[in-house]
C-alpha cells in the first residue's frame, strides 16, 4: 500500500461578521414540493435514499419546513460503521467518553425498543466494485496544448493535472443509502487519496474491509464531474440510531443560514468531510433554507441514517473542492 496521504477539501472563510451567504447559491436545491403523511413508528425500518419514507415527509412538517427534490452533487461521501469495533477502540483512548456513555445508553435504551436495531443489524451488509479508470484518447491542437500545460510546474501548482480514478462499478447494502452512483470516480477511502498509479484495484478493495475490520469505520469519497458543482452530499449511518444531536458532535447556526459551527474533536463527523462553514441546504432533503439550530437538532436526532446536502464554494483558480 502505498504512502498515506490525507485528501484535503477548501474551506472559505468570512471576511467579516458582515458576511452573508449568497441567496443565489439556494436556487441550485431550491426546487420544492410540500405535504406528507403522519407516520407512528416514524424510521424503524430503513429505506434506501431513493424512496423517502411518508415519515420523512412528516418529520419536515414537524419542523416547519418542505422537501426538495434530490439534485445530484460533485462531491460525496458515505460514512457507515461497524458499531463494536468502534466504540472499543474509542473506549482504549482517554478522550472517548461519549462512545462508552453513548453505548451504555444504546443498550438500555434498546431494551424498550429493538425495532430500530434490528433494522440497521439487516442492513450491516456492504459491497462496492471498482472499474480501472478509462483509457485518455489522444488530443491535438488546443487541447493537447492544455494537456501538456497541464503537466507543467504551473500546471502542477494550479492542480490541472488531476490523476485518473477509479470508477465505481456497482454497490450494494448501506451503500445505497448515499448519493453515489455508477461511474462516479473514486477520491478517497478514509481520507486516504486513492491513485490508481500506486494502489491496484484488489488493494484499494481490501483496504475498504481493513478499515472496517480495524477502524470500525468506512468512509468513502466520490466525485460526479456533471453534478452541481457547489454540492456536496454527506450521508452518514449512526453507530447508534439512538444517537443525539448532543452526542453526534456537529454544532450548527444560523449565519444567517443553517451552517456548520463546530465539528467536535473525536466525533463521528470527523469521518467525513464536512467542514466548518459549509452552509446547510437540507437534511434527508428536507430544505434548510429557515431550519433553525432547534428543527435542525430534532431532525438529526430521529433521523438514524443522515444526508445532509451543503453548500461550499470552490477554489477561486483552480475550481476544485481540494
Amino acid at each position: 500500500m502505498a504512502s498515506q496521504e490525507e485528501e484535503h477539501y477548501d474551506s472559505f472563510n468570512a471576511p467579516d461578521e458582515d458576511f452573508v451567504f449568497d441567496p443565489a447559491s439556494i436556487a441550485h436545491v431550491a426546487a420544492t414540493s410540500g405535504g406528507g403523511n403522519s407516520s407512528n413508528n416514524r424510521f424503524s425500518s430503513g429505506a434506501s435514499r431513493t424512496s423517502r419514507s411518508a415519515a420523512t415527509t412528516q418529520l419536515a412538517t414537524d419542523v416547519g419546513s418542505v422537501m426538495l427534490r434530490s439534485q445530484t452533487p460533485f462531491l460525496k461521501s458515505v460514512t457507515f460503521f461497524d458499531p463494536e469495533v468502534y466504540f472499543r477502540n474509542r473506549r482504549r483512548n482517554s478522550k472517548a467518553v461519549i462512545g462508552e456513555v453513548q453505548e451504555d445508553r444504546s443498550r438500555e435504551s434498546s431494551e424498550g425498543d429493538d425495532n430500530v436495531d434490528v433494522a440497521f443489524a439487516q442492513l450491516s451488509e456492504w459491497d462496492i466494485q471498482l472499474c480501472p479508470p478509462p483509457s485518455t484518447p489522444p488530443v491535438k491542437g488546443i487541447k493537447q496544448l492544455t494537456r501538456q500545460l497541464s503537466k507543467s510546474k504551473i500546471g502542477t501548482a494550479l492542480k490541472m493535472d488531476k490523476p485518473p480514478r477509479y470508477l465505481v462499478h456497482d454497490y450494494s447494502g448501506l451503500l445505497e443509502y448515499s448519493s453515489i452512483q455508477n461511474g462516479d470516480q473514486l477520491i478517497s477511502i478514509n481520507k486516504r487519496s486513492i491513485d490508481p498509479r500506486d494502489v491496484t484495484l484488489e488493494e484499494a478493495r481490501m483496504y475498504m474491509d481493513e478499515c472496517m475490520k480495524k477502524e470500525g469505520v468506512l468512509n468513502v469519497v466520490t466525485e460526479n464531474a456533471d453534478g452541481e458543482d457547489i454540492l456536496i452530499n454527506i450521508t452518514l449511518i449512526k453507530p447508534h440510531p439512538q444517537m443525539t444531536y448532543k452526542d453526534l458532535g456537529l454544532t450548527v447556526w444560523n449565519w444567517p443560514y443553517l451552517c456548520v459551527h463546530r465539528i467536535k474533536e473525536d466525533s463521528i463527523f470527523q469521518h467525513t468531510p464536512i467542514q466548518e462553514n459549509d452552509q446547510i441546504a437540507s437534511i434527508n432533503d428536507i430544505d434548510c433554507e429557515k431550519v433553525k439550530e432547534r428543527e435542525f437538532a430534532k431532525c438529526i436526532t430521529e433521523l438514524p441514517e443522515i444526508t445532509l446536502t451543503l453548500i461550499r464554494r470552490k477554489h477561486r483558480y483552480t475550481g476544485s473542492f481540494r
